[in-house]
């Protein structure tokens, strides 16, 4: 049941930001719907090729790259979390981490977030094996959150400070070395709203002023996640996200055969398109 907060005549559902999306049965259906909602699933999928086939026809000419980035499995991400623990900690003793022990949700994300300009602008996710128990996925479109939050007047400040702060949006030694706010408009005219979990502000003077509303962004977040609805991807369905404006994951599962791709994708809307392999686990900035 979604929490329901109440502060005198402000009434603010966080979850009610989390969407079930709605299914789709074409390529340019599923177009015209993440377009207007920021999220669709289609039926039918075969396997990986048909998910990529599926997605470089929706996008049409305006495609530049697609192709798989992640293939999600409990050992992927046991193998992909150790390594990530050996890393040291950044200068403010930050530290990356990738849970192995996948009976706990994931934390709300647009997939490629450690490459800044460079993340996907469109995200499928295809389920080849869902967990036999648990492992529901949940989306939350960012944008709605933010609306959300604006209903209280004692948000003010989150609200503007998500519109308007420089922050940094960089993974723990791997800094992106451009700062800009939580909700932007590119160069395309799109609007852009991010979270993961190692959102900080600037280093100087403004720092620890600005600590608190990064953590009741990321809280807010989170608890949509905790609170909202959620649904079950089942085998041959895809999820498709506008991952500029969605956040995305799942919850616990404790299932080995589980497995789900991870497809980017970039059009010519997007910021930046990269030109060679992106590796989650080293995230090599851009000089």
């Amino acid at each position: 049941m979604n929490r329901t907060i109440h502060r005198l005549e402000v009434v603010m559902d966080l979850g009610s930001a989390c969407l079930v999306p709605r299914r789709v049965s074409s390529s340019a259906e599923a177009r015209d719907v993440v377009e207007a909602e920021g999220a669709a699933v289609v039926s039918g999928i075969a396997d990986e090729d048909a998910a990529i086939a599926f997605g470089s026809a929706m996008l049409g000419q305006e495609l530049v790259r697609i192709g798989r980035q992640i293939e999600a499995t409990k050992q992927r991400a046991t193998e992909d979390g150790a390594v990530v623990a050996a890393q040291p900690p950044d200068e403010r003793g930050r530290k990356r981490y990738i849970s192995g022990d996948t009976s706990l949700p994931m934390p709300p994300h647009n997939d490629g977030f450690a490459f800044g300009d460079r993340a996907p602008d469109r995200l499928f996710l295809f389920s080849a094996r869902p967990a036999a128990e648990g492992g529901e996925s949940f989306l939350i479109d960012g944008l709605a959150l933010l609306d959300e939050l604006a209903k209280d007047p004692a948000n003010a400040d989150l609200v503007d400070f998500v519109r308007t702060v420089d922050i940094d949006h960089s993974e723990p030694n791997f800094p992106q070395h451009t700062f800009s706010p939580i909700l932007r408009t590119t160069p395309a005219g799109r609007p852009q709203i991010r979270h993961h979990p190692y959102l900080a502000p600037v280093l100087g003077e403004h720092e620890a002023a600005q600590w608190p509303l990064v953590r009741r962004w990321l809280e807010a977040v989170v608890t949509a996640r905790d609170t909202g609805p959620r649904f079950r991807l089942a085998a041959g369905e895809m999820a498709v996200v506008d991952n500029y404006r969605v956040f995305h994951g799942r919850h616990g599962y404790t299932d080995p055969a589980r497995r789900l791709y991870s497809i980017w994708a970039w059009s010519t809307s997007a910021v930046e398109v990269p030109t060679g392999a992106l590796d989650i686990v080293n995230p090599v900035p851009v000089p």
